[in-house]
């Protein structure tokens, strides 16, 4: 490898980490004071990073919710584990994906989705952008079902309980900003129970798997 090459790896580097560094401040900021009240000159000002890269870097405060939603997202949803579960036919490692739709996860982060959902009924660049997401989501979340359902089952079946469990995980986020994690545990598990009882009704209607 040259001293091009070298350099080069270098500032791919420093760029990566200066982006991560920016969305995790600007995640922060959002969660505490809200999408309408944080702006870019304050982002900049937390982050030490100059108004002007951050532009080069994104292109309106938009673009950053979308980065920090795709980052979040990415993380959250492990797609890689999930295709290798399935690619391997693993049905207690589809299972175990799939238990992610009934776990708590950090309050801030509910946080974070409550004010970007808000946001997307006023601004339709964020409803774009949420809307992208939660496609995804909702596909990983049918190529999960599917692999654990019986062959014969109905595409439409299918969704109808995927986009059940999606609806189920709004309202528990909404609880857990609420009630916090302790008051929102049983709900959880009340999710938990409802949904695997859904999925086994369902699945008896066309056979076992």
């Amino acid at each position: 490898m040259d001293s091009g090459q070298t350099a080069g790896q270098g500032r791919t580097a420093r760029a990566e980490q200066r982006r991560r560094h920016l969305l995790d401040v600007a995640r922060r900021l959002f969660v505490q004071q809200g999408f309408h009240q944080t702006g870019i000159a304050q982002i900049a000002a937390e982050s030490e990073i100059k108004v002007g890269q951050i532009y080069r870097d994104f292109e309106s405060k938009e673009a950053v919710i979308a980065a920090i939603c795709e980052m979040d997202v990415a993380a959250w949803l492990e797609e890689d584990v999930l295709v290798e579960a399935v690619q391997q036919n693993d049905l207690p490692a589809i299972r175990a994906w799939l238990a992610r739709f009934s776990q708590p996860e950090d309050t801030e982060e509910y946080r974070l989705v409550a004010e970007i959902m808000a946001e997307a009924g006023r601004n339709e660049r964020i409803a774009a952008s949420y809307r992208t997401l939660d496609d995804r989501i909702l596909n990983n979340l049918s190529a999960a079902l599917v692999a654990i359902a019986p062959a014969n089952i109905e595409r439409a079946a299918i969704e109808a309980l995927a986009q059940l469990i999606m609806t189920f995980g709004v309202g528990l986020a909404s609880r857990r900003i609420v009630h916090g994690e302790a008051g929102s545990r049983e709900a959880c598990q009340l999710m938990d129970r409802f949904l695997k009882s859904e999925m086994e009704a369902l699945f008896r209607c066309y056979g076992s798997h």
